[in-house]
């Protein structure tokens, strides 16, 4: 896998590899939503990690993924001093959306944006959402804004999360400033390592430093919300049970 070396030794000083085994366990045998790792971060203290509602999955593929976040920045193309001037090549500023230093996206989630969502501009397309998922075979797309051949991408076999479809392209309106750094999705600063989880809930981003902290808390939760659950359709009250776990 080629990446930077903040992805392939994020969270944990593991590899990868190793790091999104170790996830995939914890999500698996504790049945961690986002939910659930909202209330973590929440309780630790990490705010601003929770990722705008108007994003949801666009594709056929549902349930949970996650993966280390690889991140695309989005910043609009502003005219030059001269109006008559050539414009630089819209291809040269985009082309790096394609992340040319990955060849295997693998325990990774592709991950772009601009600050505010972009809706009126696609920042991926069939094209592009076929190359990253299905040839670099990265774990899933988050986009902070628009994406756009509906008809492509809702046949994908792996997730993509957008704000909407559109059939305008970013040409002439946006560019890439960078890839492998960081991104901002709306008010979410999105760093290249952190990890992303995202299901029918929302997505959710955890700082790469707290990743193993957050798992153990969020294994906990799970544990206790699943007795709390189990107790309810027992019979019990809800209110007693608040009181006595202090948790909802």
């Amino acid at each position: 896998m080629t990446a930077g070396t903040d992805v392939r030794r994020a969270g944990t000083g593991a590899p990868l590899e190793e790091t999104y085994d170790l996830v995939a366990t914890a999500v698996r045998e504790h049945d961690i939503s986002t939910p659930t790792l909202a209330d973590v971060l929440d309780a630790l203290g990490v705010t601003n990690r929770v990722l705008d509602a108007r994003l949801h999955r666009v594709s056929a593929h549902g349930g949970m993924f996650f993966g280390a976040a690889y991140t695309v920045s989005w910043v609009p193309v502003r005219k030059g001093p001269s109006i008559v001037a050539a414009s630089p090549s819209t291809w040269r500023e985009v082309r790096d959306f394609l992340v040319p230093q990955v060849v295997d996206g693998q325990g990774m989630v592709y991950v772009a944006g601009s600050g505010p969502l972009v809706t009126d501009a696609a920042l991926a397309g069939g094209l592009s959402t076929t190359y990253l998922l299905e040839q670099l075979r990265f774990e899933g797309l988050v986009l902070g804004g628009a994406i756009r051949d509906r008809d492509v991408v809702e046949q994908s076999t792996r997730p993509v999360v957008a704000s909407n479809f559109v059939p305008t392209d970013t040409q002439g309106a946006y560019r890439v400033e960078s890839a492998g750094d960081t991104c901002l999705v709306d008010h979410v600063p999105v760093h290249t390592g952190d990890w992303v989880f995202s299901d029918g809930n929302g997505t959710v981003v955890v700082p790469a430093a707290r990743l193993r902290e957050v798992l153990t808390a969020a294994g906990a939760t799970g544990r206790t919300e699943r007795d709390v659950l189990r107790r309810i359709r027992a019979g019990e009250r809800l209110p007693d049970l608040i009181d006595e776990v202090g948790t909802i």
